[in-house]
């Protein structure tokens, strides 16, 4: 089964003014309505805000977790039947804490969205569809990663191995055998955020940065520059600065408090996932510390992994549904929906738009 996935940034900001004809489609021109409030979300957040952000490892219980799950409900609409089944996961460094919450927020299972279609339709209006969720599963983001790993590398052998995923808010790690998760071996620490903080600070000491906050800085800090009273500033080499240093203050302790040279002689190799995947300094760091007893190598499409995870998951609790499956990674940079792709799949049952 071929997987679809799509994706929008994790930021949103009330939205104000006229947003008619500002985006060619839903995905681009996401504004929906939670109590009284509109809000833009995603790629209409960030051309149309001033200051769009939101909360890094937001709780199920704040707005901001609420706002993107609502926005990624929206995205699934012409992709699945209803009722739907869903997974969705954290870090370790909050699973056990939010996991109660989240189970309690989709336990709802009835989801009601009022959202603008004017903002990508000239014909469009302010409508309502209404969301139903069968069946949830909550399960840790390294889990939902090594599934995604599995299902999307073609190697049948593929048993022991370290996962490393670089994640916006959290590095997460741990080792799979094929007897399942050694959870000795598993943590969650600090994640990209700590290098762009640190380049946020240096920057702070020569540069007006406009209050920009932290996820505009992400931006910034993926692009290699930065565009601030009307200058351009090049940022690449401070970023290999920054990623350097977090590699040996963060990154290189955890490998050596969590893994002890038998994990390494039994593993087969290191695989790397997570946005912060695409960072060369990263993974030029990890084969430099590694390259003379283990390989390492970067997955496929590193930052679409957990969510492909979460979708298999969640096909296994719908007894083998392909059509009614979604995964859901609400991630603190990006949100990224996974479906099944059959272009001869009904979607008669589709939400309810009232």
């Amino acid at each position: 089964m071929k997987v679809t996935t799509t994706s929008f940034p994790s930021v949103f900001e009330t939205a104000f003014g006229n947003t008619e004809n500002s985006s060619k489609d839903l995905l681009n021109g996401l504004k929906l309505k939670k109590d009284e409030t509109w809000y833009l979300v995603g790629n209409m957040a960030k051309r149309g805000g001033i200051n769009p952000g939101r909360i890094t490892n937001a709780a199920p219980t704040e707005e901001d977790y609420e706002i993107l799950f609502k926005a990624a409900l929206l995205n699934t609409a012409d992709k699945v039947q209803q009722p739907i089944a869903l997974t969705m996961g954290f870090p370790f460094s909050t699973y056990n804490v939010y996991k109660t919450a989240a189970e309690q927020f989709l336990s709802k299972r009835h989801f009601l969205i009022d959202y603008d279609t004017q903002t990508y339709n000239t014909k469009g209006s302010f409508k309502k569809a209404m969301f139903d969720i069968e069946k949830y599963e909550v399960i840790p983001e390294i889990v939902g990663g090594i599934i995604g790993l599995k299902k999307t590398i073609n190697e049948p052998q593929l048993d022991n191995f370290i996962a490393i995923s670089f994640g916006f808010g959290t590095i997460e790690g741990g080792m799979a055998t094929g007897d399942g998760l050694v959870h000795r071996t598993c943590f969650s620490s600090h994640g990209i955020r700590y290098a762009i903080n640190n380049l946020t600070r240096e920057l702070n000491q020569k540069h007006y940065l406009e209050m920009k906050n932290e996820h505009q800085v992400d931006d910034a800090f993926m692009k290699g520059s930065i565009f601030t009273n009307r200058k351009r500033i090049d940022l690449r080499e401070m970023r290999k600065g920054v990623l350097t240093q977090y590699y040996k203050e963060v990154v290189s302790p955890l490998m050596r408090s969590y893994f002890t040279d038998l994990d390494f002689e039994s593993c087969e190799k290191i695989y790397l996932m997570g946005g912060g995947a695409y960072y060369k300094e990263l993974t030029d760091a990890f084969q430099e510390e590694f390259r003379d007893f283990i390989p390492v190598e970067v997955a496929p499409d590193p930052e679409k992994l957990m969510s492909i995870g979460y979708l298999y998951n969640s096909l296994r609790i719908s007894d083998n549904k392909p059509q009614r499956s979604v995964g859901l990674d609400l991630g603190n940079s990006s949100s990224i929906i996974s479906t099944f792709d059959d272009d001869h799949q009904p979607v008669a049952n589709n939400p309810i738009t009232l």
